[in-house]
Order: C-alpha cells, then sequence, then structure tokens
C-alpha cells in the first residue's frame, strides 16, 4: 500500500501527460497557420517584386523564345557596320550607305522576361496592338499570306498600326517629332528578345525576310507595342560584293522577275504597317526598276519608308507621286558602334525634329544601340520632343 500513491502517480502521469503534449501541439498548428497566413501576402509581394517580368509576361500572353538555328544568318546588312559611300548630308541630317555583310553574334536562347524592362519609358508606351493577321487584310499566295487592301477602306498601314497622340509644348505648339526604326529582327534571337523588351513601344522594328520564326517574334513585337516594317533587300553598288541574299531585287531584272521575288518577301510575315529597304543604293535610284515595285505595294495599302541609302534615291519622290504613305530617314544613328557617336547622332536627329516638325533615324539591333536609345528616349519629354510610331509622320516629311 505504501507504492500505493506511486503508481496512481504514475498511471495519471501516463494520461494526463500525453493529453497536455497533444494539446501544446494542436495549439501549434494553430499558431503556425495563423503565422502563414498573416506573411503570406508580404511573400507573394516580395516574390513579385524580385521577377515582375514573369507574371508581366503570363498576363500579356507573351510566347517563348522562338528558337535558334545551329547559325545565326548572315545575310545580316542591318546588323552590319556600314560601308562604301560617305554619308551624304541631305539637309536633313546625314545618312549612310549600304551595309556589308557581317556575321552576327553568337545565338543565346533567352526566355522572353529574364531581364527587367525599363520603368522610365515615354508614358503610354507599355500598350498592346491587336495581333496579327486581321481579317479581310491578307489573301494565301503561292508563298503564305500576303497583305492585300480590306473592305470599308481597310489598309494595312493604319489597320496594325500603333495609335499616337499629338502633344503641345506649354506654349501651346506641337511638339517636333522623331520616329525611330531598329532593324535585324528576327536575326538574332539576343538582340531580337532585347530590342522588343527593352525600347520602348513608340519605336518601330525592321524585320528581316531571312530570319526565323518570324511570325513569333511579329507577335511579341505587337503584344510589347511595336509597329513592325519589312525588309525588303534590293541591289546596292557594289553588289553582288554586298549581297543583300537571294531574293534582292535587282536593277535590269524583268518587272516580273523582281515581283515574283517580293511576293516572296511579302509572305514571309504578316501584321507589318510597310517595307523598308535594305541596301538599295543602286536599285533605289533607278525610276523605272523601283516603280512598279512602288505601285504593288501601294495597291496592297502599305506604307513605304526609304531608307536613304544614297542621296541619289528617288523611292520617297515617286512614293509621293503616287500618293503612296511614305516616310524617309534623316540620319542611321549607329554607323559607328560607339555609345559617344550614337548620342551624337541622336542629338542631331532632334536638331533636325526641331527645324522641320519631324526627323526619323535607323539603327540597328546591337545591344550597344539598344542601351542608348532606351536613355536617350527617357528624357526625351522633358526637352520638348515627342517620340512617335513612324505612321505618326506619314506624309509629313520634305522630300528634296
Amino acid at each position: 500500500m505504501v507504492d500505493a500513491p506511486e503508481l496512481t502517480s504514475m498511471t495519471r502521469h501516463k494520461t494526463v501527460r500525453p493529453l497536455i503534449a497533444a494539446w501544446i501541439f494542436v495549439l501549434a498548428l494553430l499558431s503556425a497557420g495563423f503565422v502563414w497566413l498573416t506573411l503570406s501576402p508580404d511573400q507573394a509581394s516580395t516574390m513579385a517584386e524580385h521577377n515582375p517580368d514573369h507574371s508581366t509576361e503570363q498576363a500579356a500572353g507573351h510566347s517563348p523564345d522562338p528558337g535558334q538555328s545551329g547559325h545565326d544568318i548572315s545575310i545580316a546588312s542591318a546588323l552590319a557596320p556600314p560601308e562604301g559611300e560617305n554619308p551624304e548630308n541631305t539637309g536633313h541630317g546625314s545618312v549612310g550607305p549600304d551595309t556589308t555583310v557581317a556575321n552576327a553574334s553568337p545565338n543565346l536562347s533567352h526566355e522572353a522576361g529574364e531581364q527587367q524592362p525599363t520603368t522610365s519609358s515615354p508614358s503610354g508606351s507599355s500598350i498592346s496592338l491587336t495581333k496579327a493577321p486581321i481579317d479581310g487584310l491578307i489573301v494565301m499566295g503561292a508563298n503564305g499570306p500576303l497583305p492585300v487592301l480590306g473592305p470599308d477602306s481597310m489598309v494595312a498601314w493604319r489597320e496594325y498600326a500603333r495609335p499616337a497622340e499629338t502633344e503641345e509644348n506649354v506654349s501651346g505648339e506641337e511638339r517636333p517629332k522623331i520616329a525611330i526604326l531598329v532593324t535585324g529582327i528576327g536575326l538574332n534571337s539576343t538582340s531580337s528578345d532585347l530590342a522588343i523588351r527593352r525600347l520602348p513601344g513608340q519605336i518601330d522594328l525592321g524585320f528581316s525576310p531571312y530570319g526565323r520564326q518570324l511570325q513569333s517574334w511579329m507577335d511579341k513585337s505587337r503584344a510589347a507595342g511595336h509597329e513592325g516594317f519589312l525588309m525588303i533587300p534590293a541591289e546596292p553598288l557594289k553588289y553582288p560584293e554586298n549581297d543583300p541574299g537571294p531574293h534582292t531585287l535587282l536593277t535590269g531584272a524583268s518587272e516580273r522577275d523582281n515581283l515574283k521575288k517580293l511576293d516572296w518577301l511579302l509572305s514571309q510575315v504578316t501584321g507589318y504597317v510597310g517595307v523598308v529597304n535594305d541596301m538599295g543604293s543602286k536599285f533605289t535610284a533607278s525610276e523605272p526598276d523601283i516603280l512598279p515595285i512602288l505601285t504593288d505595294l501601294h495597291g496592297r495599302g502599305l506604307m513605304f519608308l526609304d531608307s536613304r541609302s544614297t542621296r541619289f534615291s528617288v523611292a520617297a519622290k515617286l512614293a509621293r507621286r503616287i500618293s503612296m504613305p511614305r516616310a524617309l530617314n534623316n540620319l542611321y544613328i549607329d554607323n559607328i558602334i560607339s555609345a559617344s557617336e550614337i548620342a551624337k547622332n541622336l542629338a542631331t536627329l532632334e536638331n533636325t525634329a526641331r527645324t522641320y516638325g519631324t526627323a526619323l533615324g535607323v539603327a540597328r539591333a546591337f545591344p550597344l544601340t539598344i542601351e542608348e536609345l532606351e536613355k536617350w528616349a527617357r528624357g526625351l519629354e522633358a526637352r520638348g520632343i515627342q517620340l512617335v510610331p513612324i505612321t505618326a509622320i506619314a506624309n509629313r516629311q520634305p522630300i528634296r
């Protein structure tokens, strides 16, 4: 009997202490759940801050990188430093010569959200454009979709255009306008992806017909707010030493042959507002050769951008003669690939815009060029300049 209290105590120990432990465990679980619920919104916010691109890409429906070939296409005149003629001063800014064939930098696969987009782009740059094609604006040809005039006066250069508003300065006058075209999209995945994501949506992109999976690049570009131009290779003065590729429009060729090549070129992608000549210092100076091309393009509802690879180009004048929407290049921005030269040329372009009301520059999709354009665009509003898509200055530039 002496041992009875101890036994009772032991029995009580076996039944009571596990019960207490169980309650403690339950309370601990409830406390942990409460703490988790309290902190989980902050954790989600922190994750969003560290990876804004990923969530933005999913919301915008961006597709992954279109993929690579084993080697980049080196027909890339749009990605090669110019050589040949010296740039000429036309009174609207300097324009450069045809470009030479050069190897693009090695392809690197990138997802469309790896780098953070700039948060200092001009206001309204982050709008999405209608996905191409638009019903009624294409017809299937022998090589693929071809642009055509649509019903109810629909034309591609207006329907695929990025909306642009006229901005006024403090004195109530319309601000000078600058448009920029960055060429070579589709030739190099790294550069193409960088241009689409980092540049303000007001900057237009030029697509090489020799790029891979161009429609994927066009879709990504329009989702980011960029208008597109299709690059049309044309004969330079030093052809075939400088060769823009197998579908080059040639002087002296029959109209039928050149139009057949044009048909192939136009079929490589859809959703562009117009075309721009790639090289072409000889072809664009020949009225008999380029006029049938412009007439065909005009009949498809497209705009023409004369890249002015030579001061003897008659393309813009002929486009005006046939009442075709047109623009012309005032200045090659990155003939010399250096930050100081690019900045100097952009300042020259601003002066041209202040003098004539509008200006247009052409650059290539080099990482340095993209970086400098991005920085330059941030300060335009403070300098009283409006960055606009090319369609916003159609028919507004003086042609001499």
